[in-house]
């Protein structure tokens, strides 16, 4: 835990809402290991003010921010993101902790989507691969962020960043999978609810995470356009990995 960081982002619409999100992280994490990158304009509440995490104002990259270790140049060498509308269960982080450490050439997390037909790369045609349903670890074509994930920042190619265009801003977990290193793999680890005295094994949706602006409903309105986009792009990438 020591030298691995929690990161995330929020937005207007949704930073007054994050309070139990916020203290479901930092029952678990300590509060100066935690960070949340905002926009250089965004107001924040006293809640998060108050709370002791550390707050990185950039340049606004959407969802992207939540990797804002890998430009805001503070010596971090390995941090777990996560979403902003949900809250986690019991061991959710020391879980992906233990699976680094026995994994540590590998990017883990809790969901992740496979193609296996190769021949049809479309976002709604993948198979979802939660970690409480798994005994051991899956590997995964992509990471999903609501599963969160764990991340070394030298898995990444040297042009990870300056990020894409606003054409790519709901793609962050494709583009972040596409751009890790070939010879780091994607894996889904195994969580147990049972083990952990939780009664629920994945991150809980607030009620804000179904609101009609949230990301996933607005990509499931245009069809998955976006998201397939992105996903043609870096093709011959995502699909090596998994083979590999």
């Amino acid at each position: 835990m020591e030298d691995t960081y929690i990161s995330f982002t929020t937005h207007e619409a949704r930073v007054r809402k994050i309070e139990p999100m916020l203290s479901s992280v930092l029952k678990q994490w300590p509060e100066n290991r935690v960070i949340l990158s905002v926009a250089h304009n965004l107001k924040l509440p006293d809640f998060v003010k108050n709370s002791g995490i550390q707050i990185v104002r950039s340049e606004d990259y959407g969802a992207f921010k939540k990797h804002s270790p890998l430009y805001i140049n503070r010596g971090i060498r390995k941090y777990i993101v996560v979403d902003d509308d949900c809250i986690f269960p019991n061991g959710w982080f020391e879980n992906l902790l233990k699976w680094s450490h026995k994994l540590p050439k590998k990017v883990v997390c809790c969901k992740g989507r496979i193609w296996n037909n190769r021949n049809i790369l479309r976002y709604p045609h993948s198979r979802v691969i939660h970690a409480e349903n798994i005994i051991e670890p899956v590997p995964s074509h992509i990471y999903v962020g609501i599963g969160t994930a764990l991340f070394r920042t030298d898995f990444f190619e040297d042009n990870v960043f300056p990020f894409p265009a606003n054409t790519f801003t709901y793609s962050d977990d494709i583009w972040f999978s596409a751009k890790l290193k070939d010879n780091i793999k994607i894996y889904v680890v195994p969580y147990s609810k049972e083990e952990q005295h939780e009664n629920f094994g994945r991150p809980r949706l607030l009620g804000y995470a179904k609101e009609d602006n949230c990301l996933w409903k607005t990509a499931r309105t245009n069809n998955y356009k976006e998201w397939d986009e992105a996903l043609n792009e870096h093709r011959n990438k995502l699909l090596r990995r998994k083979q590999n």
